[in-house]
């Protein structure tokens, strides 16, 4: 989605954007993954890589090659990498970003700079592009007659509360209980439990910060930080440090089986994780959340892998290290 608003010579620019495949991307990365493997693209099973976005950048480039910084961002930190971009706009690149949002290419630009698996990536989304083939409501541009005004700064009363949404599975592995805590506007510390999303409260006081503590089964924990959005208090697995885990042995002869024992050591304040696991035909893939404490996996998964073939012979065991989040067997 895009808004531009403008309000007497000033101008302001809203977008938002995300890093994923859509359909179209993924059904061809599956049909040439499967003309390469000589399988069927049914058979191949499509998982989260290791990405870790470092910054969101927009940009505007005039006809000459010249091009505007506007703003920077981060990106949600996961899946789908969403990222919303708020920048003024000089009067001078107005028609430029007028022209990109009706659907003009080259003018306007969302560049993502991240880490795919250990090779530095750059993607770059050519918004006039994008927006040429979406639906005309997700485009908006206001006009204000008069210049906007600052609004005048008005203290919150200290009953003020805003909205909670809870999307993190609190309760199931890893996050056992979850504390969150803060101080009001009149400086008073509170602390409410959380053990199951629908335990959760409604609201919470307002504040500039949130402390979550993350509690696991054998009674061990760490805390994280977190702060408002324009809609509240939110928490989700990346408020929580908690960091979804996939592992895949693609491959196999029909009747194989792949068991495996995965240990994960936080190198941090994170929460060690042990499970067993066995992958068969025909997803070949198991996911789960761990709890590290950052934003990535930060630490090790030792995998211990245990292998019968398509025959049912076994073979000789081996183990398996990872420091990123998606571990191929």
């Amino acid at each position: 989605m895009a808004s531009l608003v403008m309000a007497g010579d000033s101008a302001s620019l809203q977008i938002s954007a995300h890093w994923w495949p859509d359909h179209d991307e993924t059904d061809a990365l599956l049909a040439r993954a499967a003309e390469e493997l000589d399988a069927a693209p049914s058979d191949l099973i499509v998982a989260i890589g290791g990405v870790e976005v470092h910054r969101v950048t927009l940009t505007a480039r005039e006809d000459g090659g010249h091009e505007t910084v506007l703003a920077h961002s981060p990106s949600s930190g996961a899946p789908p990498y969403t990222t919303i971009l708020t920048a003024p706009v000089e009067p001078t690149l107005v028609p430029l970003v007028k022209d990109a949002l009706s659907g003009s290419a080259g003018k306007l630009f969302v560049r993502f700079d991240a880490t795919l698996e250990t090779e530095r990536v750059l993607r770059e989304l050519d918004v006039g592009r994008a927006l040429s083939a979406a639906p005309a409501s997700e485009t908006h541009t206001f006009a204000v007659r008069d210049p906007a005004q600052t609004p005048e700064l008005v203290p919150t009363p200290p009953e003020a509360q805003l909205p909670l949404r809870v999307t993190a599975p609190v309760g199931d592995p890893p996050v056992h209980r979850l504390e969150l805590s803060g101080t009001d506007a009149a400086g008073r510390p509170w602390t409410v439990a959380v053990t199951a999303q629908d335990t959760a409260p409604p609201r919470l006081p307002a504040g500039d910060s949130l402390r979550l503590t993350v509690q696991g089964d054998d009674g061990s924990s760490y805390a994280r930080s977190g702060t408002p959005d324009a809609s509240g208090w939110l928490v989700d697995d990346h408020a929580l440090g908690v960091v979804t885990v996939t592992c895949e042995a693609s491959g196999r002869d029909q009747g194989a089986t792949v068991a495996l024992e995965v240990w994960y050591q936080p190198a941090g304040d994170g929460l060690p994780d042990h499970r067993g696991l066995t992958l068969t035909a025909p997803a070949w893939s198991a996911s789960w959340r761990v709890a590290s404490g950052r934003d990535d996996l930060d630490g090790e998964l030792v995998v211990d892998v245990s292998e019968t073939d398509g025959g049912g012979a076994s073979l000789p065991k081996r183990t398996v290290r990872s420091t990123t989040p998606h571990i191929r067997i």
